[in-house]
């Protein structure tokens, strides 16, 4: 049984149709990409499995995650799969971290949030997170606020708040987005890391750069349809739409 399964997945923002009958799945300790241009939908896919999608939405199909739909969730249980079994990283991390608070209170209430009976280790957990996370001097920067961290820094702030539960699934919107390319590359680093120890990734991004690093396989997307799939070297190597072949030529 794979991890996630997504079948006939149709998404509507109010009258607008933005995803027609997505069909993907994912194995366990893989990297799936998402690759398309801006408005393609593949950020909505992401937040059509993370339950976050904006009121006035409709939702149809079926999202299957360890064999359980969770479209027929209600939200309490919602609750209880987002950050513990599926993390996500958002794409612009200054909107998603809270200024009024440390970044490293910020990761710790994660891990507590999810393991009340286990608050206690909320500190040292946060720490270890944001270490992984590559984040340097992390018992210093617990301390600190967002606005005194780095574009990239903050960025490793959220994957640590993503990992911190050690869950089974990351979702990761643009992660590398607007990042430099040394920090670029200790993020995707860190990616096939978390696949070496048997989680799984989907890495949504417009840059085939990205998914030559670190993906196993890619989905190409265009106005909310599939329009490809294959395994990265299959891509790479004899792309069978033209809009792959484009996308190709754009790197």
């Amino acid at each position: 049984m794979s991890l996630l399964t997504v079948e006939n997945l149709r998404l509507w923002y109010g009258k607008k149709q933005v995803l027609f009958d997505v069909n993907f799945f994912l194995e366990k300790g893989e990297i799936l990409c998402i690759v398309g241009e801006s408005g393609s939908g593949k950020s909505s896919i992401l937040y059509s499995i993370m339950g976050l999608l904006p009121p006035g939405s409709k939702l149809e199909g079926s999202i299957k995650f360890k064999g359980k739909e969770l479209l027929k969730l209600k939200e309490k249980e919602r609750k209880s799969i987002r950050g513990k079994e599926i993390g996500m990283i958002f794409q612009e991390p200054s909107s998603y971290l809270d200024p009024l608070f440390t970044v490293g209170s910020q990761v710790a209430e994660t891990f507590a949030g999810h393991f009340p009976h286990r608050k206690g280790e909320a500190k040292p957990k946060a720490i270890e997170a944001l270490r992984k996370a590559g984040i340097p001097k992390a018992e210093e920067k617990f301390n600190m606020y967002p606005h005194q961290l780095s574009g990239g820094l903050k960025q490793r702030v959220c994957i640590a708040i993503a990992v911190v539960c050690q869950p089974d699934l990351i979702l990761a919107d643009e992660p590398t987005t607007a990042l430099d390319v040394s920090v670029q590359k200790r993020i995707l680093s860190l990616f096939r890391k978390i696949r070496e120890e048997g989680k799984s990734v989907i890495l949504v991004t417009h840059d085939f750069g990205v998914v030559a690093e670190v993906g196993d396989r890619v989905i190409v997307l265009k106005e909310g349809r599939i329009v490809e799939e294959g395994n990265v070297l299959e891509i790479f190597d004899s792309p069978k739409s033209e809009y792959t072949r484009t996308l190709l030529e754009a790197i």
